[in-house]
């Protein structure tokens, strides 16, 4: 049986939002929100939390090991490094690439990408139109491994996939659309900056979670075209 990972890389540097990674909501981590949205994936066999070496990230572990999911210390500039390095020891099939600062993951389009990637025996699959900060990224363990050895690029090592995107010629790729009631590539639900927090945390409170994640969709009807930060 196909092993498919979750590899959510987090990390307390941000430029705009310092710790970002640990601001909470109602309670919860931005990391454990995210967290819990993986872990509502069908196909997904487990979440591990991939973090940087740097002292500061010590607060990254320590988080997930209160979550109960592995973590991963590598790299801190070479994200591309730290998933092959990860992959090496974790030896998933199937990486879903996801980022510690989206608290509002579209749950549905987890097992979408992962699929379509297994369906139609793609390298990379990622839906389109999501908001910034609704999607996530399938690849093989095989085409990340081509990808860390061809990558030179410092955007390219920073970025994991970009690689991918711009040698499509090189890789079995699709990029289909969601459901159109998730296509909303005009909103920001990530949080880069204290307004994106406060405005996914507007969306969050407008919607009570206790009973588990809410589907994307939800927080989506909520939302006039107008009024997400810009």
């Amino acid at each position: 049986m196909a092993l498919t990972l979750a590899f959510l890389q987090a990390r307390m540097r941000s430029t705009r939002l310092p710790g970002k990674v640990l601001l909470a909501i109602q309670g919860r981590s931005i990391l454990e929100r995210a967290v819990e949205r993986l872990r509502a994936a069908h196909l997904l066999d487990g979440v591990v939390v991939l973090t940087t070496s740097l002292d500061e990230d010590e607060a990254v572990v320590a988080e997930a090991r209160r979550l109960g999911v592995e973590a991963y210390r590598g790299p801190d500039r070479d994200v591309l490094a730290r998933f092959r390095q990860a992959a090496d020891l974790f030896r998933p099939d199937v990486i879903v690439r996801a980022t510690a600062d989206n608290p509002l993951i579209d749950i549905g389009s987890i097992d979408r990408i992962i699929r379509t990637l297994r369906s139609n025996s793609l390298d990379y699959c990622v839906e389109r139109d999501l908001p910034l900060g609704g999607a996530t990224e399938a690849v093989t363990r095989p085409a990340l491994e081509r990808v860390d050895s061809l990558a030179r690029l410092p955007y390219h090592r920073e970025h994991v996939t970009i690689y991918i995107k711009e040698h499509r010629e090189d890789f079995r790729t699709e990029f289909p659309f969601p459901p159109e009631a998730l296509r909303r590539p005009d909103l920001r639900i990530t949080v880069d900056t204290p307004g994106d927090f406060a405005f996914v945390t507007s969306l969050i409170e407008a919607i009570p979670d206790t009973g588990g994640p809410i589907p994307l969709d939800e927080y989506l009807n909520t939302i006039r075209p107008a009024s997400a930060p810009r």
